[in-house]
């Protein structure tokens, strides 16, 4: 039984052409931050997830950047090793071979909420869509986008969509929110998204669908086997930051100095604060927040906000403060 099982595995060798693993493994990709970085900058997470996983080998990863279309073409025709990310889809599954799932992303649809009175969210093939060139969002929400306006980057995408140009733009959930909290901070609240319409999909490496093609996608899903139960090689998402106002404490007419104090409704401590400390708002006066039946607004601005002091002698204390001394930055 035993020289039975290692003659098969000699033929196995024998037969089954071979990937070098001693040389590098050209993989095509594109900027797709935070999961590609650009080449100029140090690897994206996933790509260096997979640069760890085919580590395990010694294998290492010659990075071409390429438009994701060509990519996936020259794949296609064997002309090109391999290509990273890829969603699945069952068009392109009829042309090469996929890996397991390297990592799993959640995509959405955004619009800009300057708009939102005007969208109609029953009827959403009504309306003008984005897309960006060369890139599925899995089944889900490419099921929307058969007549989408393409767009060569992410970033003309989405200020498609800033400057209403398009009505929804299919993004996945880490890729906006690193934009926004990168690039368009100001912008950052401008950007809602459609909480019922959501894909959960997988993203793989692709290889040509030939014997060294086969071999390739055996190997990296073997090496794919070993990780999947090392936490801290999962991604974890981007979250979207949530600004808080910054505000300034100023002088009012009539109240030359400024006092916060550490409660309300009961015997409270009092201190004097300079003129040009910071304060992180933590919670607005319900008078501020709410709409007034008059617009005489006294009330409303020596109505007190709580805050935390960021700078000065008072610096990390909790306070109450008059909103008429609270000027945002």
């Amino acid at each position: 039984m035993k020289n039975i099982i290692a003659l098969s595995l000699l033929l196995t060798s024998v037969l089954m052409p071979v990937v070098s693993w001693a040389k590098q493994l050209s993989v095509a990709t594109n900027q797709w931050s935070p999961y590609i970085n650009t080449e100029q900058q140090a690897l994206g997470t996933a790509a260096d997830l997979l640069r760890q996983v085919l580590a395990q080998e010694q294998q290492t990863i010659a990075w071409r950047y390429q438009n994701y279309d060509l990519a996936f073409e020259l794949v296609a025709k064997a002309k090109q090793q391999a290509a990273f990310p890829y969603f699945k889809t069952a068009e392109r599954e009829k042309r090469v071979l996929y890996s397991k799932a390297v990592f799993s992303v959640t995509s959405r649809l955004y619009y800009n909420r300057q708009r939102e009175t005007t969208l109609e969210f029953s009827q959403l093939n009504s309306h003008k869509f984005g897309r960006v060139a060369g890139y599925s969002y899995g089944q889900v929400i490419d099921s929307y986008l058969s007549n989408a306006v393409i767009y060569s980057t992410e970033k003309s995408a989405l200020e498609s969509l800033f400057n209403n140009d398009i009505d929804f733009l299919p993004m996945t959930e880490s890729v906006m929110n690193y934009m926004l909290n990168k690039i368009y901070q100001d912008q950052a609240l401008l950007i809602k998204q459609i909480d019922k319409i959501v894909g959960h999909d997988s993203l793989h490496l692709i290889a040509p669908n030939t014997d060294e093609g086969k071999v390739l996608i055996a190997k990296v899903n073997q090496l794919l086997q070993q990780v999947k139960g090392i936490e801290s090689l999962q991604l974890k998402p981007v979250e979207r930051f949530k600004p808080k106002d910054i505000a300034k404490l100023i002088t009012a007419e009539g109240y030359p100095a400024i006092v916060g104090q550490v409660a309300i409704d009961k015997v409270t401590d009092y201190y004097t604060l300079p003129q040009g400390t910071r304060v992180l708002i933590l919670n607005w006066s319900n008078k501020i927040i709410k709409a007034s039946s008059t617009d005489r607004i006294y009330k409303s601005m020596i109505d007190l906000s709580h805050v935390v002091v960021l700078n000065g002698p008072h610096v990390g204390k909790e306070l109450y403060i008059k909103n008429m001394h609270l000027e945002i930055q």
